[in-house]
């Protein structure tokens, strides 16, 4: 497979090894964070997700599995997890592969209580990464910044939720905001207007 999606984990080798010799030489070591779900869907189903809007299946991209929304809907949501989630990340390799125009989007999402309340952390048609507000599916963005997006390229985006702090990532660019509307819910991965593929979802507290 060619996305960044499972990439990403063949690196990490060298690594984990050398953290193991720092550990076992100086005796110190780092705060680990719990894996609290990871999926690469590479069991061909989509066991443990709810979605809503859109499209969504388990679809083969060459060697491997993602789940695909083909649909370009307005706000195609597939949760995972528990409404007491409250700190946590979520990290998923992102494909955008058909933008229907302004305002679309593809990203993922954390603390979504329902359908129409969360946070997200979103690609955008016009070369840039927004972290987004929805309430009562009214859609507000709390930062953005220039960054460039291809249909058909894999992006690895994370949205970080830690209290009022919400902080995005992807490609070495940084999103921020402060923001107490949502206290907790599950992850997930959003497309409004877009159809996209998804990989490689983990979320850790």
């Amino acid at each position: 497979m060619t996305s960044s999606g499972k990439r990403w984990a063949r690196f990490s080798g060298p690594l984990v090894i050398l953290t193991a010799l720092l550990v076992g030489f100086t005796g110190v070591g780092t705060a680990s964070a719990a894996t609290l779900r990871a999926d690469d869907f590479e069991d061909g189903n989509s066991a443990g997700w709810t979605t809503t809007g859109g499209t969504w299946i388990v679809n083969r991209d060459g060697s491997t599995r993602v789940l695909r929304q083909s649909s370009t809907a307005a706000n195609a949501l597939a949760r995972t997890g528990a409404i007491s989630w409250r700190n946590y990340t979520v990290t998923a390799s992102v494909r955008p592969e058909s933008f229907n125009g302004m305002p679309g989007f593809a990203g993922v999402v954390a603390r979504a209580n329902s359908t129409s309340n969360y946070y997200a952390l979103v690609l955008r048609p016009d070369d840039t990464v927004a972290l987004t507000r929805t309430v009562g599916g009214t859609t507000q963005t709390l930062d953005t910044a220039r960054f460039a997006v291809e249909q058909g390229t894999w992006y690895r985006l994370s949205l970080q939720v830690e209290g009022q702090r919400l902080t995005g990532t992807v490609g070495g660019v940084t999103v921020t905001a402060s923001d107490g509307f949502l206290h907790g819910g599950p992850a997930g991965l959003v497309t409004t207007w877009t159809t996209a593929s998804f990989d490689s979802v983990l979320i850790t507290d």
